[in-house]
């Protein structure tokens, strides 16, 4: 299945010089061919590039003829293997009474587990819950009984929301649980899901991959509203990890995930902050050009709007898997469940989109290439 994919798809390769936004809409089309964009630094194009095949159930590789390139497709060979692959979900929302999310979860776990069987991760990128036991409960219960890659977390604005539940169970969205606390949600979500803190590290075939989560909301501060609080800590532990795998790992990609993507990145990414320190974040990814920040959040349309964009590191979103929306920030008219695949190379990094109802590709995928000398 693999190997006909990458045939098939139209990859596009990103450049770590990149500074113009590659439109990201989410739509996958399970035997449509695959198209990737290359956005990295080339010597060649993709017309110089002999194509054994044309997969049709996979995407196609287009590039990007304005940038320059360190790492040409001739330098690995389009039908090989990637070294590992990882998925990425955001925004399943799982609530104990609503057997909707259960069902998309459930739904977009057998179309990864069937796309890429010998998967190393599933990222669930924030909004989990509905902040309650119970739905932590309902999503373990449901992840206990499907293959799937071992799962990696964050915390999301929506992990909080047990400071919105009434005693009844019910949500009063105009009124705080005074016996609920943002340090509760966070103990909460560590026990649940087995960490000491909600942000942390993992290292996979040699690649980093670093966890930030939101640690307060608006019980602390009512001017966090639906962003990420991001404390001294976890920025200054951010910043150490970054710089140990510069010195260690030079030109290999830095896997960073945070529920609320920075401001005036992507897609829908101006309407709210965001990120508290955003300002800060911001400077410490610019730093690291092989960083790549995943986010959900919006849930807006991979398919439709702007969900990848090369600004110093690269920015991608993963939609939704309970309702993706649209440009018009309001649910789409049909029922869509978007996420990614990712697959990483020796010298280049492919996110293929998926939409997961319809079981297809959605066009292009997108490849980023490293100088891992």
């Amino acid at each position: 299945m693999f190997l006909s994919i990458i045939r098939s798809s139209f990859v596009v390769l990103l450049g770590l010089a990149l500074i113009n936004p590659v439109g990201e809409s989410i739509k996958s089309t399970r035997a449509s061919q695959h198209a990737a964009v290359q956005v990295a630094s080339q010597t060649a194009d993709a017309q110089d590039e002999p194509q054994t095949a044309a997969a049709q159930d996979e995407p196609q590789t287009t590039t990007a003829k304005d940038e320059p390139q360190t790492t040409t497709a001739q330098d690995e060979p389009q039908t090989a293997a990637p070294l590992f692959s990882f998925s990425v979900m955001s925004d399943v929302h799982i609530l104990s009474s609503d057997s909707a999310s259960q069902r998309l979860l459930r739904q977009a776990l057998a179309d990864h587990h069937e796309l890429r069987p010998d998967s190393k991760l599933l990222v669930l990128n924030g909004d989990l819950t509905n902040g309650s036991e119970s739905d932590y409960r309902s999503l373990l219960t449901l992840l206990s009984r499907q293959p799937h890659a071992p799962v990696q977390a964050t915390m999301g604005n929506h992990d909080y929301y047990g400071v919105w539940r009434k005693p009844d169970g019910t949500m009063d969205y105009t009124k705080m649980n005074s016996s609920w606390s943002s340090a509760n949600a966070v103990a909460l979500f560590d026990r649940m899901m087995g960490y000491d803190k909600p942000y942390h590290e993992l290292v996979v075939e040699g690649y980093r991959f670093l966890f930030l989560s939101g640690e307060a909301y608006r019980d602390v501060d009512a001017s966090i509203n639906e962003d990420a609080y991001l404390s001294p800590a976890q920025l200054s532990w951010l910043r150490e990890r970054l710089t140990a795998a510069g010195s260690a790992d030079a030109g290999k990609p830095v896997f960073v995930f945070l529920h609320q993507p920075l401001p005036r990145t992507l897609d829908g990414t101006d309407l709210e902050l965001g990120v508290v320190q955003h300002q800060e974040l911001r400077a410490i990814l610019d730093a690291h050009p092989n960083v790549i920040l995943f986010s959900g959040h919006t849930h807006w349309n991979v398919e439709t709007t702007n969900q990848v964009k090369q600004l110093k590191f690269l920015a991608a979103s993963s939609a939704s898997i309970r309702e993706v929306w649209s440009a018009q920030n309001e649910p789409e008219t049909k029922s869509l469940s978007q996420s990614l695949v990712v697959d990483v190379y020796p010298k280049r990094v492919v996110i293929l989109r998926r939409e997961h109802t319809e079981k297809r590709w959605i066009e292009p995928s997108i490849a980023k290439g490293y100088d891992v000398k």
